[in-house]
């Protein structure tokens, strides 16, 4: 072996490891541990042979540390040999350090010996006024880790000894403490956010150290005569508080006299010359601002807001960076929105100088966005980011910036994209009032000869297009005329930048109503952005199709007479694409689906898009993660393309089953025991569930073709004892499809389904889970009928009550209305059983309801009323100002409902009499003008 494992070794020669004075701060702890010199070499040979590139040796270090890690005292001799050898090598002392965090970090709280713990927290903090900076900063890791493990209490002489050390004159006591105390800093912050409602004892241990030990000291530093490290530091420690709300957090009486002088500090090292000291003053300043702290009047934001706007001109980048996040809040509150409004014409400049690509913009570009052809160049791993699955029930947060044409904004967030997205907030602010100031502006900056100029310019377009979308109007042609022209420019980023840039303008391009002109414009932009799907650079062509994904959720049935070359192109695309592009490839194909329905359903357009999608469906691995995006592109076929989808659904299901059983297998194996097994991956299983759903949904009828031959739906009970959210909402959807489409294959299971479904609302894991199961209840009960659901009723109904009056008091009107729906439903199946309870929360009802927007889906539930009132008319009595504006807000009546509803109002009338009055005085105007205009019920 490379070093020999002593297990017996000899008793000599044994040196006492005995620790000098200044580091005692356990004066009671006995030092009696001795370590064993020959042990000690051992060890400091293997990190020293870990360097070696040979395999063979570095997997005989391994195990012969294997070895040594079975000594209860290991953690010892780590320490011993990180702390306190140091004519050992940097490198061997810091591979000690690191094993020794490590060690600590796998022990479960509570676990570790009290002495061990007390030997390992005063030789780290020797180790913190070591020479050497690795050094200091890997023993501030080890004692961050015991702080964790052992508990703020415990380790209290620890951190007093630390805040001791900020005054010590050796600068490398003071920059090694604040590096601990920094780390400490943000972990303790850590643990007040996840305690926030509660904290607990060890939340209340860290405020009161912080606030009687800690922050005192460290706002001694935070001076301009502090030295430069100490300031650094110190400004990064107080930030760790003020950036996580505890300076002006109420429920923390003891950091509250720090925010003022919090504010004092910012005050003084606003003027600092370091660019690392004014990057922390402007987060400061970002955080107070938009935080709205008490302490900040009109006349210190005005201050605040100035010294940005000159920070954002600032020749480090990082200082910009940093301040340019100021612009974004101060729309939010009206002291700074006024400021702002004052400021624009100093500014936009400043913005739209930020724009232009920068140093550090091209420092984090992947090189596919600068050459020139490189579509045939396949992608690493690293180019493909992390596929997020869209579940079903997902709401879409509308935010096309994040695409950004690839080109626009990209995954680093830079100067350029906060300047862009600040220029995008003030454009959706104040609207065109902005025009008079950015439009010159942009205008000089198109017309530069510079590219990189030209370029922020059709960025700071395509930043003001939604705010400034009416304004614009009268310039929109010759803009596009231009954009057009830059889409085909010689260099990628300005391409890729008019591509996106263009898509921004798609609600102006294919209305009819604000463009006269949209059919030659939306054949203009459709014939440039094709082209430019299939650029030679990869890059261009993520912003084109991104772009023309875009464009299709506006255009939808106007793309129609452009098929031919549309599907052409994607045709093309799936030849020409690498693995990134595919992933938005398969998006623009499912949005076209969507957009045209079954304009597709041609021989020539389902040969042309299925055929390759299906040979990338064979193609592609269970663990490929871009099967994701591919099966969500098919789901979208499916619904759209019928019973055309038909011949494809065998081989779907087949693929789709097996992903769904395996995933849920490795799903239950992890949660039994979730040490030994990896925690699997939901994605592809809830993408799986939902193209099982798109298939459904578009056979409709013709599903049972399908299922006669495998019954898929027998894999849902399982599903759904999954914990993950996103397979659970999923899962209830397709329960919900099945239901409306194919009950007699669901109805098997469903006496497992429906306590699921209740038990999933009682749960109120997520809102989109309960929007579903809810859901799903109300298809089932509709297709089975009274009989089978009333032994199932009193469960359900009491699940969807507990949910209706949770979401009252967390304000989910959504979910809300969704459970109301339900339980009309309900009433419409099984209108005499409801009715037994429906007192109990029919004021709750009609409140939610009279305000649900007025659909087939309204109409349902308020049949489902009119039964329960049927099967119990007092129940009307209880609530007549609720049932009364319910009802006012189905006006006009619907014809089948009409005389349920007079006879309620007429029988209001009749036996409140004189109160009739009362109730009809607490009715807002419009309730009394409806319900007076369809049954002349005025007092």
């Amino acid at each position: 072996p490379v070093v020999a494992f002593c297990p017996h070794p000899p008793p000599e020669p044994c040196v006492p490891w005995v620790t000098p004075s200044y580091a005692r701060v356990f004066p009671d702890m006995s030092m009696d541990w001795t370590g064993d010199e020959t042990r000690l070499g051992q060890l400091c040979q293997l990190f020293q042979l870990a360097s070696s590139p040979d395999n063979n040796v570095q997997q005989q270090v391994m195990q012969t540390l294997n070895q040594f890690s079975q000594m209860p005292d290991f953690n010892m001799y780590l320490v011993t040999v990180f702390a306190k050898m140091t004519g050992q090598e940097e490198v061997v002392r810091q591979r000690a350090g690191l094993l020794l965090k490590t060690n600590l970090s796998r022990a479960q709280p509570g676990t570790l010996p009290p002495a061990m713990a007390q030997y390992v927290q005063e030789h780290a903090l020797m180790a913190v006024r070591d020479a050497s900076k690795v050094i200091r900063h890997t023993a501030g890791t080890v004692i961050t880790t015991i702080v964790l493990k052992v508990g703020i209490a415990a380790t209290r002489p620890t951190l007093d000894k630390l805040a001791e050390c900020l005054a010590d004159p050796n600068p490398h006591s003071v920059e090694g403490s604040f590096n601990a105390l920094n780390k400490i800093c943000e972990d303790g912050m850590m643990m007040i956010k996840q305690m926030w409602d509660q904290p607990d004892e060890q939340t209340q241990h860290f405020i009161s150290w912080s606030a009687e030990r800690l922050l005192p000291k460290v706002l001694q530093y935070a001076q301009p005569q502090a030295p430069l490290h100490a300031r650094q530091n110190a400004i990064e420690c107080l930030n760790h508080f003020a950036l996580n709300y505890a300076f002006n957090e109420p429920k923390f009486p003891a950091f509250m006299p720090f925010a003022e002088k919090y504010m004092e500090v910012l005050g003084v090292l606003a003027n600092d010359q370091d660019p690392t000291v004014l990057k922390e003053v402007c987060k400061g300043f970002v955080c107070v601002i938009e935080n709205q702290w008490q302490c900040v009047n009109e006349q210190t934001a005005s201050v605040v807001m100035q010294y940005m706007l000159k920070a954002c001109k600032h020749p480090e980048y990082v200082v910009r960076l940093e301040a340019l996040e100021v612009w974004t809040p101060c729309l939010n509150s009206p002291m700074t929105l006024q400021m702002v409004w004052t400021m624009l014409s100093d500014l936009i400049p400043v913005l739209l100088e930020n724009m232009v690509y920068s140093q550090a913009d091209y420092m984090g570009m992947e090189n596919a966005m600068v050459e020139d052809d490189n579509a045939a160049v396949p992608d690493s791993a690293q180019d493909i980011k992390p596929r997020c699955h869209k579940e079903q029930g997902d709401e879409d947060d509308g935010d096309d910036n994040s695409a950004g044409g690839g080109g626009a904004w990209g995954a680093e967030w830079t100067a350029r994209k906060a300047a862009a997205s600040s220029l995008d907030n003030l454009a959706s602010t104040f609207r065109d009032g902005i025009l008079e100031t950015v439009l010159g502006l942009i205008q000089r900056k198109l017309e530069d000869q510079n590219w990189e100029v030209q370029e922020s310019g059709v960025l700071a377009l395509g930043a003001i297009a939604f705010g400034c979308m009416e304004g614009l109007m009268p310039y929109l042609p010759r803009v596009m005329e231009l954009l057009l022209k830059l889409c085909q420019a010689p260099k990628p980023l300005l391409r890729s930048i008019s591509c996106w840039t263009t898509a921004r303008f798609s609600h102006w391009i294919c209305n009819e109503h604000l463009n006269p002109q949209w059919n030659e414009m939306l054949r203009a932009v459709l014939q440039q952005l094709l082209l430019r799907v299939l650029d030679k650079n990869k890059r261009v062509q993520e912003a084109a199709c991104s772009a023309f994904a875009t464009l299709e959720e506006e255009a939808r049935h106007k793309l129609t007479p452009y098929l031919n070359d549309i599907v052409q192109t994607l045709n093309k695309a799936f030849q020409y694409y690498q693995a990134k592009n595919l992933l938005i490839l398969y998006d623009a194909v499912g949005t076209l689906a969507d957009a045209v329905g079954p304009e597709l359903d041609t021989p020539q357009y389902k040969q042309a898009l299925l055929q390759p999608l299906i040979q990338k469906f064979e193609n592609t691995a269970d663990n490929d993660r871009s099967i994701i995006a591919l099966f969500e592109c098919l789901s979208s076929l499916a619904q759209n393309l019928g019973p055309s989808f038909l011949p494809l659904c065998s081989a779907l299901v087949q693929r789709c089953t097996r992903n769904i059983v395996n995933g849920a297998q490795a799903a239950r194996m992890w949660m039994q025991n979730p040490n030994e097994f990896e925690k699997p991956d939901r994605e592809v299983m809830a993408a799986s569930i939902d193209l099982l759903s798109g298939m459904i949904e578009g056979l409709q009828g013709r599903v049972a073709e399908v299922l006669r031959q495998h019954n898929f739906l027998s894999v849902v009970p399982e599903v759904l004892k999954d914990s993950a959210l996103q397979v659970k909402q999923s899962a209830f959807a397709l329960v919900g499809d099945a239901a409306k489409h194919c009950i007699e294959f669901l109805a098997p299971f469903l006496p497992e389904l429906l306590p699921l479904c209740a038990s999933a609302l009682r749960e109120n894991s997520s809102a989109t889970v309960s929007n579903n199961a809810s859901w799903a209840i109300g298809e089932i009960c509709i297709k089975v009928g009274p009989d089978f659901m009333s032994k199932y009723l009193d469960d359900i109904v009491s699940a969807l009550v507990a949910a209706l009056h949770r979401q009252s008091q967390q304000r989910q009107q959504l979910l809300m209305q969704n459970v109301c729906i339900t339980i009309g439903r309900l009433g419409m199946v099984c209108g005499t059983q409801m009715g037994k309870s429906f007192g109990e929360y029919a004021a709750l009802w009609c409140s939610v309801m009279k305000d649900a927007r007025p659909d087939q889906e309204k109409l349902n539930a308020f049949q489902g009323l009119c039964n329960m009132i049927q099967a119990n008319p007092q129940v009307a009595m209880n609530c007549p100002l609720d049932m009364a504006s319910a009802i006012a807000s189905m006006c006009p009546a619907p014809p089948q409902l009409e005389p349920v509803f007079r006879q309620i109002i007429t029988g209001y009338k009749q036996q409140l009499g004189a109160n009739w009055a009362n109730v009809w005085n607490q009715m807002t105007e419009a309730t009394k003008c409806a319900l007076n205009h369809m049954y002349s019920c005025a007092p």
